[in-house]
């Protein structure tokens, strides 16, 4: 089996009229976009991960065309070192690539990509992530929303802090946690909008009885600061969904800068680089719970020994505005049934993606 192309869209749809907020981001962008590697035995492999094909196709791609893809260690590295010195963006491009071809090798093999990165467990806990800021949104719409994914099945959720003022914010999580009753965990995600002691100060004052986790409560490469956070509070500290390679990640772990480790396949290396970064974790006893896509992060979570629980934003049942290029994963009493589908067990609407490329809403 050999590699023969490699494709990348990438389409920008802008904030839209109605545009989320978090901590650190405001009027977030909607962006676009998939990776797909095909080989000369017609199997291919996907990933709905937005990557510039300028990076993909033209740096890339000429790097691994021909290669076996089953040699996945041997064709991350001809994508890390073989063309120019990485930098945040090519990281990202390359991750996505990586995770095609995981979801290419698992299909040749006929195994599921959870059980190919060491088959801890088929089922994983799953968690249910929005909460984000948007103009008209107040109080009562927030909380709807959470209480949407605890009837959904969701026995954890999680919310945004650090945009509004402390009591502004501080009412938004007392609210939630009112509403959802101590059955329903709740996380709280500053996207790194406060200092240290910002951070220890919101988290006190909500009640850290209440709080699942603190979910990057400072910059994502301060590790002191973040470690200072952690000693602070008895709520654990997670983060890592911004930072990239096993390197960055041992630094991380060294300094103690968290309790959770939130590497992201999507943005760290792909899944190749994320396995290392799990087993380096576990050899200082954290656990993972990978941040971004559901589908990805949830056969992390089930290929290694201390996978944790997997976010998830779009769930099976959920009503959107324009339609899945995947579909939708189903969440039951807060679980995920990864199954024994060949590959990551993408569900690709064509049609879906074909309505990305043609339809112009970014205005």
């Amino acid at each position: 089996m050999r590699i023969t192309d490699i494709r990348a869209v990438y389409r920008d749809r802008g904030p839209g009229a109605h545009p989320n907020s978090d901590g650190g981001y405001a009027n977030q962008r909607r962006v676009f976009g998939y990776v797909e590697v095909l080989t000369d035995e017609g199997i291919s492999g996907f990933c709905p991960g937005a990557a510039h094909p300028s990076v993909v196709e033209t740096d890339l791609k000429p790097t691994i065309v021909g290669m076996d893809p089953r040699n996945i260690e041997d064709v991350w590295s001809k994508l890390w070192q073989g063309w120019r010195h990485p930098k945040m963006d090519d990281v990202m491009a390359l991750s996505k690539v990586d995770i095609a071809i995981w979801d290419l090798v698992g299909k040749a093999l006929g195994q599921p990509v959870w059980r190919l990165l060491g088959g801890a467990r088929q089922r994983v806990k799953a968690y249910g992530a929005g909460g984000m800021y948007q103009p008209g949104k107040g109080i009562n719409e927030l909380v709807a929303e959470m209480a949407d994914f605890a009837n959904h099945g969701f026995t954890v959720v999680k919310m945004k802090v650090g945009r509004l003022s402390f009591a502004e914010d501080l009412a938004r999580v007392r609210a939630v946690g009112a509403a959802l009753g101590s059955s329903i965990g709740v996380m709280i995600d500053a996207n790194h909008a406060w200092t240290s002691s910002e951070a220890i100060r919101f988290t006190r004052a909500v009640g850290e009885e209440n709080i699942f986790w603190l979910e990057e409560p400072v910059d994502p490469w301060d590790y002191r600061g973040c470690a200072e956070v952690a000693r602070a509070l008895d709520v654990p500290v997670a983060t890592g969904e911004n930072v990239s390679t096993r390197y960055a990640f041992r630094d991380m772990i060294d300094a103690r800068g968290c309790d959770i480790v939130q590497a992201d396949a999507l943005y760290c290396g792909g899944l190749t680089e994320w396995r290392k970064i799990a087993h380096y974790a576990a050899a200082h006893s954290l656990p993972m719970a990978p941040h971004g896509s559901a589908h990805v992060g949830a056969h992390c979570v089930g290929g290694v020994s201390n996978g944790m629980i997997v976010e998830v934003g779009m769930y099976a049942g959920r009503v959107t505005s324009s339609p899945s290029v995947v579909a939708p994963l189903v969440v039951t009493n807060g679980e995920i049934d990864l199954g024994e589908t060949p590959g990551i067990g993408w569900q690709i609407d064509r049609d879906a993606i074909r309505w990305y490329e043609s339809h112009d809403d970014s205005r």
